[in-house]
């Protein structure tokens, strides 16, 4: 028997919501905001530094196929 995709989401929806409340933890907004902040700080520098690179590499590629290519 094929349990239907909708009753899986339900039943699981179900289960995950039957939990204890847990108050906010303000310390760990905290720290998680700042994480978060870290993070997409370190992603943009990686990024830049990937086209960057990339981009000297393509140009290196270039001017060695230029000159050996004879």
């Amino acid at each position: 028997m094929v349990v239907s995709e909708g009753f899986a989401r339900s039943a699981v929806a179900a289960v995950i919501q039957d939990g204890p409340v847990v108050p906010a933890d303000v310390e760990f907004e905290a720290r998680w905001t700042a994480w978060v902040a870290r993070g997409r700080v370190h992603e943009r520098l990686v990024r830049r530094q990937f086209v960057v690179r990339g981009a000297v590499l393509a140009t290196v590629v270039a001017i060695a196929y230029a000159f050996l290519r004879v």
